[in-house]
């Protein structure tokens, strides 16, 4: 099958590089020796325009002057490639912030990937642009007849917005098998692990929150990359609540710095605004380590309240201190949740989740 798959994120891009773009990328390796699979994603600076990775072909379109002029210009670039390709099957990871225009016969027989739901929380993020970004994402899951979700509770929002159940499917995110650890060490650091996206990510309420605990024996370690701008906005919400000598930030880190840093913390934190899944929630799980999250779609899926870490009311800063204080006062059952969340990410390696992708091209593109 000739599968092209269109996708602004890139997992090397510095402006973003997402769980979707991980997600991406891990599934076209593991289908790479069955098909023949195109990705077109959004340039950035230093980026090749063309390459190869673990038989995948990648080809990047746009610009690279800015992180808004790359996205505008790839949302152009990648239509006017889509409307010239002939593949069997188009696979469309919708972002509404660099939408793709596409004629009816296009979007006949192809395929619509949302990794999460955005509506009030783009405007929160971005103002006016944001709420036409959350007009075109309403519109877009209205338009589209097959639509692949990576958690049953984005799925529900999705059905929610497009007035609609039918043509939804549900393939979960994958972990890789570097994070599932046999001897995970209780450290003196609870760790977040992810992208550096204040607002999504919640950044600022885990300040807050980890500045309310009072417990001094324990540190904070922010584990991921972000932007020089970035890294001074999230520098400086540290230094604003106070808590800068017990905060550390690793910058971009390797997969065995990665595999370390889950082995050694005391828990993990992700105390997202949105999310569509959350990967480093599966990692942390696979890696044997409770999770303190929020109860927002996708995040509620990955991380099982009481059974694999504590969910907090999203952007409730005093729930999120307290769940963060529970695990680190009760050693038991943060072994449990622990333990538990072995188990579960052992159903999320990526074969099994390329395995079930797939099934869902055939079955479009056979329909």
């Amino acid at each position: 099958m000739r599968i092209l798959h269109t996708i602004y994120d890139d997992v090397d891009n510095p402006w973003l590089g997402g769980g979707g773009a991980f997600r991406t990328l891990e599934i076209c390796k593991q289908l790479a020796d069955r098909h023949e699979i195109t990705i077109l994603s959004g340039r950035y600076p230093g980026a090749p325009v063309k390459e190869h990775r673990d038989g995948v072909r990648i080809v990047r379109v746009g610009s690279e002057r800015s992180y808004a002029i790359s996205r505008i210009a790839y949302s152009a670039a990648a239509s006017q490639f889509v409307s010239g390709a002939d593949p069997d099957l188009w696979v469309y990871s919708f972002s509404a912030f660099a939408p793709l225009i596409a004629s009816e016969h296009k979007r006949s027989g192809s395929l619509l990937e949302c990794f999460h739901v955005m509506q009030e929380h783009a405007s929160e993020k971005q103002g006016l642009i944001g709420h036409a970004a959350a007009l075109i994402e309403t519109e877009t899951l209205r338009t589209y007849d097959d639509i692949i979700s990576i958690s049953p509770s984005v799925m529900e929002r999705i059905a929610s917005v497009r007035g609609r159940p039918d043509g939804l499917r549900l393939v979960y995110t994958g972990v890789d098998r570097s994070c599932f650890i046999d001897d995970p060490v209780d450290g003196d650091y609870i760790l977040y692990f992810g992208r550096l996206d204040t607002y999504t990510k919640g950044l600022d309420l885990l300040f807050e929150a980890f500045g309310r605990l009072k417990a001094p024996e324990v540190r904070l370690v922010i584990g991921g990359r972000g932007t020089a701008e970035r890294m001074a906005e999230l520098e400086a919400l540290v230094e604003k609540v106070g808590i800068s000598d017990r905060v550390e930030f690793t910058g971009p880190v390797d997969t065995n710095r990665r595999t370390e840093l889950y082995r050694n913390s005391l828990f993990n934190v992700a105390p997202s605004r949105y999310e569509g899944w959350c990967i480093a929630a599966i990692e942390a799980s696979a890696a044997g380590k409770a999770i303190v999250g929020t109860r927002i779609p996708g995040l509620m899926d990955a991380v099982r309240d009481g059974e694999t870490g504590l969910l907090a009311e999203s952007e409730n800063i005093d729930q999120i201190t307290d769940a963060m204080r529970t695990l680190i006062e009760d050693d038991a059952m943060r072994s449990r949740l622990g333990r538990q969340g072995r188990e579960w990410a052992n159903q999320f390696t990526w074969d099994q989740i390329a395995f079930a992708q797939e099934a869902v091209y055939n079955q479009v593109v056979e329909a």
